[in-house]
Parts: structure tokens; C-alpha cells; sequence
């Protein structure tokens, strides 16, 4: 059975994950490297000038070919 206690700590593990990505995403941009989304099975590519594009950038010609 789902207590309260159960969600309080369900959301809290999602706050601290959710945080922990944002973090990385802004470390790979901030290194220069690009972060990956998907939609319908469709790579994007976030640059780290901001610009999100679904041409496949060099750091990952080798992974989707």
C-alpha cells in the first residue's frame, strides 16, 4: 500500500535526479560537447552555443551512422 511517505520520497529522488542532469547537460556544454535528445526515434543535438539541430555533429559521426 502507498503512504504518503512513499511519494515524499518518490519525488525526492526525482528532484535529485532531475537536478544531477541538468548539471551534466550544463558540464557537457560548458566542455564544448553536445547533448542528445530523441523524439520519435529522431537524434537532436543540443550545441553548446544553444543551437538545437538534428544534423549529426562530428563528436558523433561514429555513433549515428
Amino acid at each position: 500500500m502507498k503512504t504518503i511517505e512513499n511519494y515524499k520520497f518518490r519525488d525526492m529522488i526525482l528532484k535529485i535526479g532531475k537536478k544531477a542532469v541538468k548539471e551534466a547537460q550544463a558540464r557537457s556544454l560548458a566542455n564544448g560537447v553536445p547533448n542528445v535528445f530523441s523524439r520519435d526515434g529522431v537524434p537532436y543535438f543540443q550545441m553548446p552555443s544553444g543551437e538545437i539541430t538534428s544534423t549529426i555533429p562530428k563528436e558523433y559521426k561514429g555513433v549515428f551512422s
